[in-house]
């Protein structure tokens, strides 16, 4: 089950700083073989990334992603080879993602059974999104915000993808997939990293990429609830069950069940944070 608040990109080429990347307080850690890694360094990095897994215990297994290159491009078919024969983690990343059969095919690929995170980088992916949701191997959506806004010619800022991000909380919810937002790229900027995901949050989103372990506090500040909101949640639970069911006025509010739920989810947020302290 996916209930990660942080996800830590790391390059393939630089086996040194997957242990660092591990030793970080994020959920989950990602090893790229993708953007982050120089052409001419990618064969490298699978090889690296093989060995490593070859050497992870089941617990750092189930921490850890791979993200591969796009299943329709030469460099997505050779991460998927390297991968076939190795030790898997329990997720990959695929990059790209358009459409539902593009995670079919690198599934057939790979030819191993793994947990897949659909990554949406396109104006084709987002358009493709419900149909790519109903793949049961999905266990969660990514935003490349950065590659889409590049391809939609629109400005990497909060404003303009905002729509996007939105169809992408509402077609998840539909499908029961968590959704993770792209990364904030001023590391040297954790109050608008914090702003950014309590938006995030707010939208449905259920984690932030991350580009530094430096991120990581402050995007799980952004997903904790402040103790106010926490205090009232625990009020209209306690409220509602005491009134056995029925509608009931929490500091002046009615109070009806999905208030209850978004209430009982919340809480259910805290005791997930726990998980990982």
């Amino acid at each position: 089950m996916f209930n990660a608040r942080s996800l830590l990109f790391v390059p393939g080429h630089r086996p040194d700083r997957f242990e660092k990347a591990l030793d970080s307080n994020a959920d989950l850690v990602c090893i790229d073989l993708e953007d982050a890694v120089p052409v001419a360094q990618k064969a490298d990095a699978r090889s690296a990334v093989c060995e490593f897994l070859a050497r992870c215990e089941p617990p750092v297994l189930e921490r850890l992603v791979i993200r591969i290159s796009a299943a329709t491009s030469d460099e997505g078919r050779a991460d998927l080879h390297a991968l076939s024969s190795a030790r898997l983690p329990a997720r990959l990343m695929l990059a790209k993602t358009e459409n539902a059969e593009e995670i079919a095919e690198a599934a057939g690929l790979l030819g191993q059974p793994v947990r897949w995170i659909a990554l949406i980088e396109s104006a084709s992916g987002l358009l493709g999104m419900e149909a790519i949701c109903r793949d049961s191997v999905l266990d969660a959506v990514m935003f490349g915000g950065g590659d889409f806004a590049a391809q939609v010619g629109a400005e990497f800022a909060w404003e303009p993808l905002l729509w996007a991000r939105s169809q992408m909380a509402v077609i998840a919810a539909a499908y029961r997939l968590p959704v993770i937002d792209v990364p904030f790229l001023d590391v040297r900027d954790p109050q608008g990293l914090e702003s950014e995901t309590r938006r995030v949050a707010a939208l449905g989103f259920s984690a932030k990429a991350a580009i530094h372990p430096a991120q990581i506090d402050a995007i799980h500040r952004g997903f904790a609830p402040t103790a106010e909101a926490l205090g009232q949640a625990r009020e209209i639970v306690r409220a509602f069950e005491q009134a056995q069911g029925g509608a009931v006025v929490v500091d002046g509010r009615m109070v009806d069940q999905p208030i209850v739920d978004s209430a009982r989810k919340l809480i259910a947020r805290v005791r997930t944070e726990k998980e990982f302290v």
